[in-house]
C-alpha cells in the first residue's frame, strides 16, 4: 500500500480516495469551503451555488411570459385606428364642404337681394340651394335661376311660381 491517502486501495468506501464500481470523486483541497465550480467530494454531482447561496438545481426558472393584450392585438389596433383617423377625416371634409357651400349660398341669397333691392321691390324671403333660389316678394312666391358666367358674375333668371 502506498502512503499517498488518495491512492490508496481496500475495501472500506469511507476512506478517502476510494470509489465503489461506477461511481467518481474528486478530492477537494482541505482546510475550506468548496470552490463554486469544483465537484464536491463524496457527490455524485456537483450543486453549484448561485449568487443568492441558494444550489442552481433549486432555482426556478420563469418560463417565458405570453405577450400582453396589446402585443398579441397590434396589427387589429393599428387597423382600427387607421379606421377611425380615415372616419375623423372624412366627417371633418364632410362638414368643412357642408360649411363652404352654405356660405356660397348664403353670398348668392345676399347678391339675388341687392339685384331685386335695385329693381325697386323688396324680397321677404329667399332660401338657395346650390343654383336654385326660392323667394317671396311683394306676397308672391318666385323661382330664380342662379347662372355664374365665365368672370364669376351672377345672373339670375326669375320666374314666377308654378305648383302645388
Amino acid at each position: 500500500m502506498s502512503s499517498d491517502s488518495t491512492n490508496q486501495t481496500g475495501s472500506d468506501p469511507t476512506r478517502t480516495g476510494e470509489t465503489t464500481p461506477g461511481t467518481t470523486v474528486t478530492a477537494q483541497p482541505t482546510g475550506g469551503p468548496p470552490v463554486p465550480g469544483e465537484p464536491v467530494a463524496g457527490q455524485p454531482y456537483s450543486v453549484q451555488p448561485t449568487a443568492t447561496g441558494a444550489p442552481a438545481d433549486d432555482v426556478v426558472t420563469a418560463a417565458p411570459s405570453e405577450p400582453s393584450w396589446v402585443q398579441q392585438h397590434k396589427s387589429l389596433l393599428v387597423a382600427a385606428l387607421v379606421a377611425v383617423a380615415v372616419v375623423a377625416a372624412a366627417i371633418g371634409g364632410v362638414a368643412w364642404y357642408r360649411g363652404m357651400v352654405d356660405d356660397r349660398d348664403a353670398a348668392t341669397e345676399a347678391a339675388f337681394a341687392q339685384n331685386i333691392a335695385q329693381q325697386g321691390a323688396e324680397v321677404e324671403t329667399v332660401d338657395c340651394n346650390g343654383d336654385t333660389c326660392s323667394a317671396v316678394i311683394g306676397g308672391t312666391a318666385y323661382t330664380v335661376l342662379v347662372q355664374e358666367d365665365a368672370n364669376g358674375e351672377q345672373h339670375f333668371g326669375v320666374a314666377a311660381f308654378v305648383g302645388d
